[in-house]
């Protein structure tokens, strides 16, 4: 039922590894480990680059929702006992300001069924099944991978004797060592991305209590126990597709720290910083080549500078004489 559900995201997901696969196969031989490892490697990279506009997306509904938080808390207070009110007002806030709340959910939405792909054909695979665009003997080949000696097609707690001496493992130790110390990598990695993104790209104002903050701080704590229960009832190979992503998003987030940090975060802070400190060695560059040209570029900032300084535009008051003073 779910293989027919999910048929079209298995197929993508499959023909996209078997494109990474012949283009590897082709450099470390089509049975290698190595191919099949960097297929579902690119995959994810494949995936997560097809991503991109809707991550910009997000970032950007992430720090329009934390500019809308002061209006937010003024109409919750204001329509504390008018739940319907509320949410009407809350859903036209939104409109008008080209943002919602389900929009920094997308990508995460969108990555779900491509990973629930790739459990299917590794649930297909570890049977010697053909399954969407792998045939049989692909599908064997990939049974025979593994990564680092634990089986792609395997899991920490799914593994039958039947599949083990399918493929040819005797012992299961190696596997669940592997899966072990991949699933604590994968579930440390989850909190620092999150952990990252809350310390560098949260506003700094704390004026304004912000829910969504708080709950996220809740979720950063949470997720990681989650992520790695949930990453040892998962085969390597899914395993590995989710570590990737989170490389992935490492070095989105560290794109985006630097060059589109939220309003008021120490992030932004941290690239002011940079910025000036740019512009602080241009000018001495510029004083070590052109002492004259630098001169004249201060005289010529000191001048934009005064002409700058802001007129007064209070009314002088008139200063009161006596009567003996206007005689004279």
């Amino acid at each position: 039922m779910i293989d027919t559900i999910l048929s079209p995201i298995i197929w993508a997901t499959s023909f996209v590894m078997m494109l990474w696969h012949r283009a590897f196969g082709a450099i470390f031989g089509s049975d290698s480990s190595a191919s099949w490892v960097l297929a579902i490697i690119f995959l994810t990279i494949t995936i997560r680059a097809a991503m991109i506009p809707l991550f910009r997306k997000q970032i950007k509904s992430m720090q329009n929702m934390q500019r809308l938080q002061p209006q937010i808390q003024a109409l919750q207070k204001k329509y504390k006992l008018d739940k319907q009110k509320l949410q009407q007002e809350m859903m036209k806030l939104y409109k008008d300001n080209g943002t919602s709340p389900f929009a920094s959910c997308m990508p995460i939405l969108l990555q779900t069924p491509f990973f629930m792909g790739l459990y299917r054909v590794l649930s297909h695979v570890s049977a010697g099944n053909a399954v969407g665009a792998l045939s049989q003997s692909d599908s064997v080949s990939a049974m025979h991978a593994s990564f680092f000696g634990a089986p792609l097609s395997l899991s920490f707690l799914h593994h039958t004797p039947a599949q083990m001496s399918r493929i040819g493992v005797t012992s299961v130790t190696n596997l669940q060592i592997i899966a072990i110390i991949m699933a604590i990598i994968y579930a440390t990695s989850q909190f620092l991305t999150q952990r990252m993104m809350m310390a560098k790209n949260t506003n700094l104002d704390n004026s304004v209590p912000n829910p969504m903050m708080q709950s996220q701080k809740i979720m950063l704590y949470v997720m990681p126990f989650g992520m790695l229960f949930f990453s040892l009832n998962v085969q390597i190979g899914v395993v590995l597709y989710l570590m990737t992503t989170n490389v992935w998003t490492i070095g989105q987030q560290f794109y985006t720290l630097r060059n589109s940090p939220m309003p008021g975060s120490q992030a932004e802070k941290e690239m002011f910083a940079r910025n000036k400190a740019k512009e602080d060695r241009k000018r001495q560059d510029l004083i070590a080549k052109d002492p004259e040209a630098a001169k004249a570029l201060a005289a010529a900032n000191g001048s934009s500078t005064q002409d700058k300084v802001p007129v007064t535009r209070q009314r002088q008051q008139p200063v009161r004489t006596t009567r003996s003073k206007r005689k004279k």
